[in-house]
């Protein structure tokens, strides 16, 4: 892939599913998903070319998101946590918003909240 719109940064942790990785790949557009793990964390097992698994030198989210930080190639990046979910046309969404507002240096996105084990893929 050359140089993506968006890059999506994740900082990973042991026993994420990959039903929601599944799910993050859904996403269209000019994309690349850097999912960092802490040492000797496995990756998931899924082949894309969008997406890049990178094992940290140490653990912490911190240290996981400045990993990914220093590996994206994208035009604007977007950090966001191993449970939680992005509409599938964000990078268009971000595209539009920075065309609208070219002086803005962030975006924040609206969130939806639901109960802790309820997976929200019913809904649209």
């Amino acid at each position: 892939m050359t140089n993506p719109q968006l890059s999506i940064i994740i900082p990973m942790r042991e026993g994420v599913q990959e039903l929601w990785l599944q799910e993050l790949l859904k996403i269209q557009g000019s994309t690349e998903i850097i999912l960092v793990y802490p040492p000797h964390v496995p990756f998931i097992n899924i082949n894309d070319s969008r997406l890049r698994q990178i094992a940290s030198p140490l653990r912490g989210e911190l240290i996981q998101r400045v990993t990914a930080l220093l590996n994206t190639s994208g035009k604007y990046f977007l950090s966001i946590n191993c449970d939680e979910y992005l509409h599938p046309h964000i990078s268009e969404i971000t595209e539009d918003y920075f065309r609208n507002f070219p002086d803005s240096y962030f975006l924040r996105l609206n969130q939806v909240q639901y109960p802790f084990g309820k997976l929200p893929i019913d809904k649209p």
